[in-house]
This record gives structure tokens, sequence and C-alpha cells, in this order.
């Protein structure tokens, strides 16, 4: 049961990475490995319908897709080498790009940024450290 959930998370982030140029073939990559390898998106590709920062991992082994596009949702694990506060602007300046308005923005040590469409919230946690660590949740709303 367990392989069938790897499968089927490692299967539905590859599909949602058709979209994105370059990741189809690191998913498919990944997805032909035993350990399930992080994609990196070079140029800031987007993930259905949130962009990510330039040289962003995907951790794809804890990573669970579904959907794509305007009808994607999941949790998305992601590293990026950069300054917290300059993700957090990118993430405020970028999502507005595709639908998404920011409702709530909170900080202390982790930075908090939840963006919403009609259909769609979109949760964004950063982390602090040396490689910034995010937590993308999309869920659809009620």
């Amino acid at each position: 049961m367990q392989q069938f959930g790897k499968m089927i998370t490692t299967l539905a982030l590859a599909a949602s990475m058709l979209a994105v140029p370059g990741a189809a073939h690191a998913a498919a990559a990944a997805a032909k490995s035993k350990q399930a390898q992080p994609v990196e998106l070079r140029n800031g590709e987007s993930i259905g319908d949130v962009s990510m920062p330039a040289g962003a991992l995907i951790d794809t082994k804890k990573s669970v897709i579904l959907g794509n596009g305007a009808n994607a949702f999941g949790k998305i694990y992601v590293k990026v080498k950069a300054d917290q506060m300059k993700v957090a602007e990118f993430f405020k300046n970028n999502m507005p790009n595709e639908g998404w308005g920011l409702i709530s923005e909170a900080q202390d040590d982790d930075i908090m940024l939840t963006f919403q469409k009609p259909t769609r919230v979109a949760t964004i946690r950063i982390e602090r450290g040396s490689s910034v660590k995010l937590t993308v949740v999309v869920t659809p709303r009620n």
C-alpha cells in the first residue's frame, strides 16, 4: 500500500509538471529511480498556477499534487537558496499575476502568506535558514 501511495504521488507530480518546460524530464527521471529525486525549477516555472522562485528544489518524495492548472491542489515542499524576505516578496509580487489575492500575512520566525481565488486557498510557509524551506498548501475552498 505504501508503494502505491508513492507511485500515485510521483505520477501526480509528473502529470502536473507536463506544463512546466524541462521539469517533465526531471520528474520522469525521478519516477524511474527507486528513490525520488528533487526537481529543480531553474527558471522559476509554475506548478499549476503557483509560480516558484528560480532555482526552487521540489521535494518529490514528500510533495503531493492533484489536478493541474486552475484545478491543482495539494502540498508542495520546496527549498530555495535565497533570503527569507526576498522569497516572501517574490510570492507577494508574483501570485497576483496568476490571479491570487493576498488575504493574510503573519511574521515571526517563519512568514505565513495566505492567498485566495474564488475556488481555492493557498498558504505559503517560509522558514528561516541558509536554505529557505517552503511549504505550499493549496486547498479547495468551501
